[in-house]
């Protein structure tokens, strides 16, 4: 596990080893279509704006994540609310996966059922990104996140209450992505790790 270098500077900027991988895609003459699971941050659009491509937040981060880790709500009912929240088009691949650190506030029947969700949209050259705790006994910084380079994550604190946290394994992961599968790790500030994500084999 390779570790990435952390700049402590006003603008927030976090060196990603693993962004550069994720970002390099060749889609010919289509647009790059990119999904983040966040918030739409100024940093994100301002870098996509750069290029032809089709950008979509999804806004899944915040407060009210509980409502898919409920355990009165059934695999059915993850599945349908999470098709809601998301809002796809039905004939759309998704390039790029910006997960941040959703993963860390959904259990792992809510993660299947994000995946099952998101199974139609990936295509064989699909890549995520995600964030999420090294060490489960310690805090994990609760941040809105975005791209301000190739190789530069942005971030800020995020003001509103923190969900509950659920730590996963990598080991984990191989459990509950069905298609896609950790290829590379490294160490970034706070106790996280950065995971690149790709379409398994």
């Amino acid at each position: 596990m390779q570790k990435s270098v952390v700049h402590n500077s006003a603008n927030n900027l976090v060196s990603s080893t693993l962004l550069p991988t994720v970002l390099d895609q060749t889609v010919d003459d289509k647009r790059l279509v990119v999904l983040d699971m966040g918030l739409a941050t100024s940093a994100t659009v301002n870098f996509f704006n750069q290029s032809k491509c089709r950008l979509q937040f999804a806004a899944l981060i915040d407060p009210q994540l509980e409502q898919y880790n409920s355990e009165d709500c059934s695999h059915a009912d993850k599945v349908r609310l999470f098709s809601e929240a998301l809002n796809l088009p039905a004939d759309i691949k998704i390039d790029i996966f910006l997960f941040w650190d959703l993963f860390c506030y959904l259990s792992p029947p809510a993660i299947q059922a994000l995946m099952e969700v998101l199974a139609p949209y990936v295509h064989t050259k699909s890549r995520a990104h995600s964030i999420g705790l090294l060490n489960a006994r310690q805090e994990m910084f609760y941040c809105e996140y975005g791209i301000s380079s190739p190789s530069h994550l942005w971030q800020q604190p995020n003001t509103a209450t923190q969900p509950v946290i659920y730590a996963h394994t990598r080991r984990d992961f191989e459990s509950l992505f069905s298609y896609l599968t950790v290829d590379k790790s490294c160490l970034l500030s706070g106790n996280r790790v950065e995971n690149l994500l790709m379409v398994s084999a």
